[in-house]
């Protein structure tokens, strides 16, 4: 399916696709789009060939022709329309003293109808605001209210890695996100660094993650008996990255070895097991839980 890459506005995603629907447009075209608030006007930012990545039960939006004379010059109407409502909600907030935070307003194409777009902490009971806004702009009004994650995707921002917020450039769906993964990846848990522009834990905290996952499981857990080239010790610290740990020695030394050159890996010791050494060519004690298989070289 050919497909072409909307803009929508500067509140909105700006990675949206659309089904062109044999309409021939190119980059820079104002167009009629259909959107979650009604009709309205965008500008194609790209074509592509296809959009192997959209599952057949989920059709695009259709972009329903080229924007007009007529329709560009409509287009100034709604911006008033926003602006007006936009300032008389805000005022009506304030005298009402309502806990809300008002982030965007959107005017359907018609004009038939108006969303405003709220982040509140709590449920608000805004019916006598709405029938105030219905008054004074004559049309339909809509208020809902959005999370956090939201209103950082709406109003956009720069991240501490210096681009565009993933949820304003590309991001549409919120996963899951746990202080475990910063755990996993090794992160300092200063909540400062860890979370977000919209002050919930960064969205990119999963990218890497099932990557850690991966790698952790490649090495052996703190407490494991091992043998490396140097003797027998116990883990003491992991270095998921670089894939080495840090073995104790049985002199009480430590060294770094990669998980790649240790010799053998036994289960992980309990806390009231006992260490007793294991010579060097295995456990004879059981102490350590290392099993070496019979026969076996270590030269």
């Amino acid at each position: 399916m050919k497909t072409v890459r909307i803009s929508l506005g500067e509140t909105e995603y700006q990675e949206q696709h659309y089904d062109p629907r044999g309409v021939k447009l190119k980059p820079g075209d104002q167009v009629v789009v259909e959107t979650k608030w009604g009709q309205g006007l965008a500008r194609v930012l790209a074509t592509f060939p296809m959009y192997p990545s959209q599952k057949a039960a989920e059709p695009l939006p259709a972009v329903l022709r080229v924007a007009t004379t007529r329709d560009r010059a409509n287009e100034e109407r709604i911006r008033r329309l926003e602006v007006e409502g936009k300032a008389s909600c805000l005022r009506k907030i304030t005298e009402r003293e309502l806990p809300m935070k008002l982030v965007d307003v959107k005017a359907s194409f018609d004009r038939s109808r108006v969303t405003f777009y709220f982040y509140a902490d709590e449920r608000i009971d805004f019916r006598e605001l709405v029938k105030e806004l219905a008054q004074q702009l004559h049309t339909r009004i809509e208020m809902r209210q959005i999370r956090a994650r939201d209103v950082a995707s709406k109003l956009g921002c720069v991240g501490p890695c210096g681009r565009q917020l993933c949820c304003k450039t590309f991001l549409k769906e919120y996963e899951p996100i746990s202080v475990r993964m910063a755990k996993d990846q090794g992160l300092p848990l200063n909540p400062s660094k860890l979370a977000g522009m919209c002050g919930r834990l960064k969205c990119c905290l999963r990218y890497e993650h099932s990557m850690y996952e991966e790698l952790k499981r490649r090495l052996p857990k703190v407490g494991s008996p091992v043998e490396a080239p140097e003797g027998v010790g116990i883990v003491k610290a992991r270095n998921i990255l670089t894939e080495s740990v840090v073995v104790e020695l049985e002199d009480g030394a430590q060294i770094t070895v990669k998980a790649a050159d240790l010799i053998h890996i036994g289960p992980p010791l309990d806390e009231n097991s006992p260490r007793n050494s294991c010579g060097g060519g295995g456990c004879s004690s059981g102490g350590c839980g290392v099993d070496v298989a019979p026969n076996r070289d270590h030269s």
